[in-house]
């Protein structure tokens, strides 16, 4: 432990420091007298120079710095490969080796399983680990991104926000993003620059002005395709929101951009729950495998295909479902994992919340022929209580959630629908880990474990589980 107290970094703003360990988020983290300090980009074992991030809140016991300079490198460190590594927050663990990124999330979902389902680390199955490979610091898989537009006078800036600079990060180059997003990103920004009047930005200089431009949705699955949409902020109703559209410094941008991009690019703008389509298509074909899934813009899908592809080839291992089965797909999405195990079971049922996310499901179901699937939209407790009043029977699940747990009562419903044993893919780990517990005082066992690497070089991991009914 660091002799350092939070005083002492407040009152020196840069000071050396040994790191401890990792922080939840793969920073390193060290233990001060009295509280924390998060460094990012840095590893434990190493002495670094770091430099306390201003803003920092009075009274917290944990604080926030940067490393100025690396003094004694950790034996895990390598090169990024990435020029802005040490401004941008996009990626946190680019400066690891890829082994070592791998065993992070191993222990992540080691520390979640422990502490949310109750279950201790020596009784844990060992943790598989679901990568693409070859796997180098390219990364170059993430297909869709969310820039932030800021405007200053007659310049203006499209990227991502840091904690490090003012200016946001460009992404036309970044080496997470595919060549085709980058394609398109790069479109997008040149569209800008031949602007004889940018359009307003949402915020300027911190004061609202109305409606204007907060930040543009990219997504390009493939060269030459993708959907483009404008975010405005700052409308509150149908009518500011068209007129806002039709406002002459975003107007002509919108005209260009539409000409500048490929025939198969979509482009919209939309605020809050309005949305106006300047260009069709307003749905393209993502591919996953040899699938190809419909997605519309209100409809979830993958930031990153071939991660996602391995995700889904070890789901269904693990799954080893029978001809004779059937399945409910709980977080069915626009339906891959429905369309998947539809090809073994003898019928799959898939739950969504999203309304869009369903039709885009049955959409995809009667474009790749399967007449053995139907699609339910409701909530988790009402669909799963609809189905068990109908007296459906299921022996296999997925379950697949956003990042909320989806809790005990719609759990309860599994024993009743017949159940006897799911798969759950939970892209928060913790969220995933709490519905384990639930599901292991139910008296279900965890017979095997997975961290999903969907998103390289960061921090994020997928929990993947193979969970029995006893």
């Amino acid at each position: 432990m660091t002799q350092l107290a939070r005083g002492d970094i407040r009152e020196e703003k840069v000071v050396d420091v040994r790191i401890d360990d990792y922080g939840f988020r793969g920073e390193g983290y060290v233990r001060l007298d009295d509280g924390w300090l998060s460094v990012s980009g840095a590893i434990p074992g190493e002495l670094v120079r770091v430099r306390l991030q201003p803003g920092q809140r009075e009274g917290a016991r944990r604080l926030f710095a940067d490393v100025v300079e690396v003094l004694e490198a950790a034996p895990e460190r390598r090169d990024p490969l990435c020029e802005r590594d040490q401004i941008c927050r996009g990626c946190q663990l680019r400066h690891l080796t890829v082994d070592t990124e791998l065993r992070f999330k191993v222990r992540t979902i080691r520390e979640v399983i422990e502490r949310y389902a109750g279950l201790p680390e020596a009784e844990q199955p060992e943790i598989d680990v679901v990568t693409p490979q070859p796997i180098a610091r390219g990364d170059a898989f993430r297909i869709r991104s969310r820039l932030s537009y800021r405007r200053r006078g007659d310049e203006f800036s499209l990227g991502l926000h840091t904690p490090v600079r003012e200016q946001l990060i460009s992404m036309e180059r970044c080496p997470a993003l595919t060549k085709p997003l980058q394609r398109l990103v790069k479109v997008i920004s040149s569209s800008l620059e031949q602007c004889d009047r940018l359009p307003d930005a949402a915020e300027d200089d911190g004061a609202t002005t109305g409606p204007g431009v907060a930040g543009v949705r990219v997504v390009s699955p493939t060269h030459g395709v993708g959907l483009v949409e404008v975010e405005l902020a700052g409308t509150d109703d149908e009518e500011q929101f068209l007129g806002a559209v039709e406002e002459e410094r975003l107007e002509p941008w919108l005209t260009r951009l539409a000409a500048t991009v490929p025939e198969q690019v979509g482009l919209a703008v939309s605020s809050g729950e309005f949305r106006h389509i300047v260009k069709e298509p307003s749905r393209i074909r993502v591919p996953i495998g040899k699938w190809e899934m419909e997605i519309g813009y209100d409809d979830w899908f993958h930031a990153t295909l071939r991660p996602a592809e391995q995700v889904y080839s070890k789901m269904m291992d693990w799954l080893d479902i029978r001809s004779d089965e059937r399945l409910v797909d709980i977080g069915c999405g626009t339906g891959t994992i429905t369309l998947m195990t539809a090809e073994r079971a003898t019928e799959v049922v898939g739950i969504d919340i999203n309304s869009s996310s369903i039709e885009a499901a049955e959409i995809n179901a009667v474009g790749h022929g399967r007449e053995n699937v139907e699609f339910v939209v409701g909530g988790w407790e009402k669909a799963l209580r609809q189905l068990a009043m109908r007296e459906e029977r299921f022996s296999v699940a997925t379950i697949n959630p956003m990042r909320e747990p989806l809790g005990y009562r719609p759990l309860a419903f599994l024993e009743r629908l017949g159940v006897e044993r799911l798969v759950y893919l939970g892209p928060s780990p913790e969220a995933a880990a709490k519905d384990i517990g639930e599901l292991r005082q139910m008296g279900w066992s965890v017979e095997r474990l997975a961290a999903g690497n969907l998103h390289p070089a960061t921090y994020h991991t997928l929990l993947m589980a193979l969970v029995v009914r006893d």
